[in-house]
């Protein structure tokens, strides 16, 4: 039992990490279209860098795990910038994740941190593929809801919620990265 309860905390907190992000392009009224995609390519890319961290797993692995968080915290701290930055135009904005480089950018300002928590997975007895299916099924889950949820913000509040998005992926980068420098995450 307690093994399941690792594999759900940790697909809980992939998800939240996913949430965020969705929350804020789904506030940019991303169309019906793209959102299956952005919630395959979420997952892909979750589950993926889990197993690449996984891989490099021990020795050198723990300091390309440090670094591609904070990688992950600057990228997610630039779509921030970029959303804010947006939401101040006058045409209506839009993050392009339909554009194969806005896809790989947004899907690596979430999963980078992924790749640490596959560096740590060959230390926790956990069976992978579970924890894997697991990370896969919630990261789905969090990005639609998230998707439709910033839907509804952007309907009624529109750049008012896409400022605040920005605002809050940024703070969460830097809040991240506090953590990570005084020794606070997992």
């Amino acid at each position: 039992m307690a093994a399941e309860l690792k594999i759900l905390g940790i697909a809980f907190a992939v998800g939240l990490d996913v949430l965020a992000l969705s929350i804020a392009i789904g506030i940019m009224r991303t169309p019906w279209s793209n959102r299956l995609k952005l919630a395959i390519a979420f997952s892909c890319s979750e589950v993926l860098m889990q197993i690449l961290g996984y891989a490099i797993g021990s020795g050198v692995g723990h300091i390309i795990g440090a670094i591609a968080d904070y990688l992950g915290f600057a990228v997610l701290a630039a779509v921030g910038l970029f959303i804010v930055r947006e939401s101040f135009q006058d045409a209506e904005s839009v993050m392009n994740t339909g554009s194969p480089l806005g896809l790989i950018a947004t899907c690596l300002s979430i999963s980078l941190d992924s790749l640490g928590i596959g560096v740590s997975l060959p230390g926790v007895p956990l069976p992978l593929v579970p924890l894997l299916v697991t990370v896969a099924v919630s990261t789905v889950v969090f990005t639609s809801a998230g998707l439709a949820f910033g839907a509804l913000l952007g309907e009624r509040y529109e750049q008012l919620a896409e400022r605040a998005a920005g605002i809050v992926l940024v703070l969460l980068a830097l809040v991240f990265t506090i953590q990570h420098l005084g020794g606070w995450a997992q």
